[in-house]
């Protein structure tokens, strides 16, 4: 990691301490900052005030789901790639989310988590690539 600068955060968007405990202690695992919010408006106003390599956002959550958030996403400048998970999911939906240009990938709960952090590494690898590139 070059010197000044931040390290890449994750965003957790789930209302099931569950759910978030789990993918918080698998991606700590694997070497990510996570930051974990229980819902669409806290991911939001997080993203408002910090840009984020990834965020991972459910579907069901108070205040805003996750499809409210998707279209909130269009007001940023730069919007992170996006993870979808979802309990909730049919093929319609499904195939709804795949084609929002944030989404990078949908998975249905339960999911593996390994695939799951393997799908996280990569969109940090990725963006943290871009940002070099910009450079």
């Amino acid at each position: 990691m070059d010197v000044g600068r931040e390290e890449p955060v994750v965003l957790v968007a789930d209302n099931d301490p569950g759910v978030s405990a789990l993918l918080q202690e698998v991606l700590s695992r694997s070497g990510l900052r996570t930051v974990v919010v229980a819902d669409g408006e806290a991911a939001l106003q997080f993203l408002a005030q910090r840009g984020v390599a990834v965020l991972v956002c459910d579907l069901d959550m108070p205040k805003l789901g996750g499809e409210e958030v998707l279209q909130r996403l269009g007001e940023f400048a730069d919007p992170p790639p996006v993870l979808v998970i979802s309990g909730y999911l049919d093929a319609e939906i499904e195939r709804q989310l795949r084609g929002h240009a944030a989404v990078r990938g949908v998975f249905r709960k339960p999911f593996d988590v390994f695939s799951f952090a393997e799908a996280v590494q990569r969109l940090v690898r990725s963006a943290d690539e871009a940002g070099e590139a910009d450079r």
